[in-house]
């Protein structure tokens, strides 16, 4: 590529390309806390969800903050100082992104392991949450010791000893993708194993799902890692950077789905009965389907225990009204199968979490 045409700028390219991703990453997160606080019911993987989409935030500002330190022009152009400042932003946004990512994918984990309450799986996720902090330390540790002093990574001044960070990179991206097909692809044969319309089963194949659109991103950002092979970063690690805003969008946006799908379905309800006029809906979740009067005539109690029940299995209970009859559906007090939980199929080793081993 040319460099030598100084005037070529991608500081609008940049600044879009991390202002949408981050807008709709905050929006989809706010919704996600919305709901949840409407039901009093925060819980632990909000917790890790908003410190992701707190990390990706302070990503995004300071790689924004970059800019005047000349990301987005060729490095040719930039004089030392800009060079060094831009180093050190780069270091710090990059720890960000990692934890960010792990932060994430604990929180998908711990959504899981809340929702499908099977023995083997809880264990398979729990397993799993392991492995990412593990893997997360891993990456930190390599982080604080890329140079001696760190220095050295940023200021040219500084005499020190720095290993080839190109490695680390391609590790981390690697890792990465790897791990989002793994934990991505999880709850898939728990959901086929349940008994129910093939419909129910594609809606919430689908929902889950949304997470392999970030493995093709992560994809995307490795064959930039690797095609990259230039000394021009700034200019370069602008397509580079925009995939990793796009990246933590897409595995927050995975987590938060399954909590703020049951918001939109009561926008379009509600729509759709000013529009019909009619008194009465049927509305239809991913685990059944209830008929109800108007939403007036609601009490806020049915509405907590709703709020996630389309993407609960058996025993996962979202009220302590109900409790696990014998044959492996939620029933009420009154001794009534819960309309709006799926019956389990046969499916090897699917004890529940609170159910000794046979």
């Amino acid at each position: 590529m040319d460099n030598g045409n100084d005037s070529d700028s991608r500081t609008a390219t940049a600044i879009v390309g991390y202002t949408v991703p981050m807008t709709v990453l905050v929006l989809s997160t706010v919704l996600r806390i919305y709901a949840k606080l409407s039901q009093d019911r925060v819980q632990a993987d909000d917790f890790y969800i908003v410190f992701a989409t707190v990390l990706a935030i302070a990503y995004s500002i300071v790689v924004l903050a970059s800019l005047r330190n000349g990301f987005g022009k060729h490095t040719s152009s930039l004089s030392l100082r800009d060079r060094e400042a831009f180093l050190k932003a780069e270091y710090i946004s990059s720890n960000l992104y990692n934890v960010s990512l792990a932060a994430t994918k604990l929180g998908i984990l711990a959504l899981y392991y809340r929702i499908f309450p099977i023995r083997w799986f809880s264990r398979t996720v729990i397993a799993c949450g392991v492995f990412i902090c593990l893997w997360i330390v891993t990456i930190e540790v390599f982080m604080a010791l890329l140079c001696r002093p760190i220095q050295a990574f940023w200021d040219v001044a500084v005499e020190g000893h720095c290993f080839n960070s190109t490695s680390l990179t391609y590790y981390v991206n690697a890792s990465n993708m790897i791990t989002d097909l793994v934990l991505f692809a999880l709850p898939i044969p728990v959901i086929l194993g349940v008994r129910t319309t093939n419909n129910k089963k594609v809606a919430l194949v689908a929902v889950f799902s949304i997470g392999f659109i970030t493995c093709g991103i992560s994809a995307a950002r490795l064959g930039e890692v690797v095609a990259i092979g230039s000394s021009d970063i700034t200019w370069e690690g602008v397509p580079l950077g925009i995939l990793s805003a796009f990246e933590s969008l897409g595995g927050v946006l995975c987590a938060n789905l399954p909590i703020i799908y049951r918001l939109f379905r009561t926008v379009v309800q509600k729509i759709s009965s000013s529009v019909s006029g009619t008194k009465t809906t049927h509305v239809q979740y991913g685990h059944g389907s209830i008929h109800q009067a108007k939403a007036h005539t609601r009490t806020r109690g049915q509405s907590e225990v709703e709020g996630e029940r389309w993407i609960r299995l058996p025993n996962g209970n979202s009220s302590g009204e109900n409790h696990t009859s014998s044959d492996g559906l939620i029933q009420n007090k009154n001794n009534t199968t819960d309309p709006e939980t799926l019956e389990m199929g046969t499916m090897h080793n699917s004890v529940p979490r609170d159910q000794p081993d046979k």
